[in-house]
């Protein structure tokens, strides 16, 4: 069994880089032919320097999205260093949408497990503890405000 530190397992890198450099799981992804291999790492600076298909921001799609009528989910964990709360909110803030539930708490098993606000189309939730990796740090709570997102329910907002 993995140690996990903080919910989150430290050698995760080295399982996905053993996992995909196996000859079948190449060969499945159509990566290689299973004999002549690749050599996957989880750091490419090959592909993040040659990529060039990446939007400068997602708030363009957000808009086309939630004006077809589809409902968007956004959601950050409080102490992800990557993508800080505070930049997701300001990033969210210039779609001007009208706000339907204000900021408030949501609760799983009778704790505050973070905070949400829901916008026409759009909720933002934050996970309390958790890091870049919501699911991983909060699996539990990430199933619970899912499955309540899935239903068109807001999280609950009392113990």
């Amino acid at each position: 069994m993995p140690r996990m530190m903080g919910g989150y397992d430290p050698c995760l890198d080295d399982y996905a880089k053993a996992f995909y450099n196996r000859p079948d799981v190449q060969k499945a992804l159509h990566a290689s032919d299973g004999h002549n291999l690749k050599n996957w790492s989880i750091c490419n600076n090959k592909i993040f320097n040659d990529w060039a298909d990446s939007k400068p921001s997602v708030i363009p799609i957000y808009k086309k999205l939630i004006s077809a009528g589809l409902r968007i989910w956004v959601y950050s964990g409080d102490t992800d260093g990557r993508v800080p709360v505070l930049s997701t909110r300001y990033s969210l803030s210039t779609l001007a949408l009208p706000v339907t539930k204000p900021w408030r708490p949501w609760y799983h098993e009778n704790e505050v497990s973070g905070w949400y606000e829901e916008y026409q189309g759009l909720t933002f939730a934050t996970f309390r503890g958790a890091g870049h990796a919501v699911p991983c740090f909060k699996p539990s709570n990430s199933l619970a405000f899912f499955t309540s997102f899935l239903h068109g329910e807001s999280p609950p907002s009392t113990k």
